[in-house]
């Protein structure tokens, strides 16, 4: 029953399936980035197609011309078991380039709830904009073209379709938001070591004296 309701993501029911699955779930604390090899830079380029990072991404090419992008986490939702989650990097993302037309892709969610863990963001090709279009899916760290996203680069591009074919793979390391009662031991504990510290400190006058 489960597995049927997993399959039917457009209607309500399934909706709040997820949100049920994500009721104890703690909010992901922006700290550290996703980083995305891209593995399949060389197809892409050869394509005549470049691609740079966008917003607060950052990117270089390693020896073999692959692009490493790092996407900055900005939020989202974690279970204490880690098995599900939502991944958010807002205000950040890949451009992609050719004949004077480019392909923005941006604010990623890995959304990991779902039966396939999913790369979902937006699409935006000049005045044209889509929201919440499901560009990648991973298999462990491997990282694939949706149908979605191989047949919009195919349309605005004009290069060969490529959905399903490997881009590279994806390393994410979400960190959970600490409780308040963490922030109030780790004040305890700095006290404590400052206290120590001026012991210390007046125990070294005295010895002097």
């Amino acid at each position: 029953m489960l597995a049927s309701i997993r399959t039917t993501l457009a209607g309500a029911a399934t909706l709040a399936v997820l949100s049920a699955g994500l009721a104890h779930a703690a909010p992901v604390a922006p700290v550290g980035p996703t980083v995305v090899v891209l593995t399949a830079t060389p197809v892409l380029t050869s394509a005549g197609v470049s691609v740079a990072p966008l917003g607060t991404a950052t990117a270089f090419a390693d020896a073999s011309g692959n692009l490493i992008g790092a996407f900055p986490i900005t939020g989202g939702t974690l279970t204490p078991d880690l098995s599900n989650a939502l991944i958010e990097h807002v205000g950040s993302g890949l451009a992609l380039s050719r004949n004077g037309t480019t392909v923005n892709l941006e604010n990623f969610l890995i959304d990991t709830t779902l039966p396939t863990d999913t790369i979902f963001g937006r699409v935006s090709v000049g005045a044209t904009i889509l929201n919440d279009v499901p560009l990648f899916t991973l298999a462990g760290l491997n990282v694939f073209l949706s149908d979605t996203a191989g047949g919009a680069l195919n349309s605005f591009l004009g290069i060969p379709n490529l959905a399903g074919a490997q881009l590279g793979f994806a390393l994410t390391n979400p960190q959970p938001v600490p409780e308040p009662e963490t922030y109030a031991m780790l004040g305890v504990g700095l006290a404590m070591l400052a206290l120590a510290g001026r012991r210390r400190m007046k125990r070294g006058v005295q010895l002097a004296a």
